[in-house]
């Protein structure tokens, strides 16, 4: 690597964006061929990084890019992304204008959101630029959070649609448990009953959607025209998520595109009795070799991470030891040290594949608590991302709004 980029920070997110091209295809494959393919890269694309994960998913064949800012959206605009994105939670009011200016979609999730969208489309003036303003409706089907009630359905599209250069560009609805065969079936009809309301109308049907990664591989909803994937774009199904015997070689085929690695910023020997650690929770047992990582809460590698979570070092798994710092976690190298001395130049992985083991994703949201969607997600900004294909190195984003290309490569 050259000096620009080489990343600053000794951990580090690596992305391969091979996989996620990959991954892209699969789904493609997962769905009815003439359903659109979207793809949620929302929240920093799950950790992943927006603007090359977008790239990675229009390589891969989506049809729509899925976001939940308004910011979000623009970032991929000002980057020189021109393919569709839908912006799934409602905007302010005074973004309105500028969100359309920039050819994105909206969603409105109820009455107030509609009237105050709409209010402020039209409040833009015979000045401004007229892009046709393109809305999605969101139902609540069940969710509870958010949606227009299915009876209300009827009367938000005929006000969209009686705004001059305003259309509805799609109705769609979000399941509460996509693995949930019975709990999914009860939304789907709910939701086929508010389109059905829609349908006596007469007016053209916009594009539907609803399934989602856990929904499409768990065969609990119908694809309808489209479907918004997220966590399988990144090469993992979710908890408990159990695919059909039609999908399941597809699921086998995704593959997880995101590794972090650090290299220690100390290594030393710590006495018998001695602890490691705020509180000093942990103990060492006989004299033990310990490496300092620089990662910790500040960079979503939460303390909920300990006890039980590991490092791969060498392909062989050592344990992270002592309360998760705000800057830094600690692995006892003491075994691996005795085979040969560890220094402050070689690599550890926290989550993803060194040798011949893997740290996944759902492991370490097993032992938080929590599910692979906030393992992912919740990884902080001030770590770099580098990004890598088959052929080699192709950027390094040392922060979330810059990202450094090594010059020639397609991306």
């Amino acid at each position: 690597m050259g000096e620009a980029l080489t990343p600053r920070h000794p951990a580090w997110v690596e992305i391969d964006l091979t996989a996620l091209v990959h991954n892209a295809d699969v789904l493609r494959q997962a769905i009815p061929s003439d359903a659109r393919l979207g793809l949620m890269v929302k929240a920093n694309a799950y950790g992943h990084g927006l603007e090359m994960a977008a790239r990675a998913a229009v390589a891969g064949g989506a049809d729509q890019l899925i976001v939940a800012a308004i910011d979000e959206g623009l970032a991929l605009r000002a980057a020189g992304i021109e393919a569709p994105i839908l912006v799934i939670y409602p905007v302010a009011p005074a973004a309105v204008c500028e969100a359309v200016e920039a050819g994105l979609e909206l969603t409105v999730s109820g009455l107030a959101s509609t009237g105050r969208t709409l209010a402020a489309w039209m409040a833009g003036g015979p000045g401004a630029v007229r892009r046709e303003l393109r809305v999605h409706v969101e139902v609540d089907t069940g969710m509870g959070r958010g949606g227009v009630s299915p009876d209300a359905l009827v009367g938000v599209v005929e006000r969209i649609e009686g705004t001059p250069g305003a259309t509805v560009a799609g109705i769609w609805s979000h399941l509460a448990d996509g693995g949930d065969m019975g709990r999914s079936l009860e939304q789907t009809q709910r939701y086929e009953a508010a389109l059905a309301r829609v349908g006596t109308t007469g007016r053209a049907f916009p594009i539907g959607h609803l399934a989602a990664t856990d929904a499409v591989f768990a065969g609990t909803a119908p694809a309808y025209q489209m479907v918004r994937i997220g966590l399988g774009f990144y090469g993992e199904l979710g908890l408990g998520i159990e695919p059909v015997p039609s999908q399941a070689a597809l699921a086998s085929a995704l593959r997880p595109a995101l590794t972090i690695k650090a290299r220690p910023v100390r290594i030393d020997l710590v006495a018998a009795g001695a602890s490691v650690g705020y509180g000093g929770e942990w103990t060492a047992h006989r004299p033990s070799r310990i490496a300092t990582l620089p990662i910790g809460y500040a960079d979503g590698w939460t303390r909920s991470s300990w006890p039980g979570a590991s490092a791969l070092l060498r392909g062989r798994r050592v344990p992270l030891v002592g309360r998760v710092s705000m800057d830094s976690v600690c692995a006892d190298v003491t075994e691996l040290d005795a085979q040969g001395e560890v220094t402050i130049d070689e690599v550890l992985v926290l989550l993803g594949a060194q040798g011949d083991d893997r740290i996944t994703a759902n492991e370490l949201a097993r032992l938080r608590g929590t599910i692979p969607n906030e393992v992912l997600a919740g990884l902080g900004a001030r770590l770099p991302r580098v990004y890598v294909d088959d052929d080699g190195l192709v950027a390094v984003s040392q922060q979330a709004d810059r990202v450094d290309r090594v010059s020639g490569t397609r991306w």
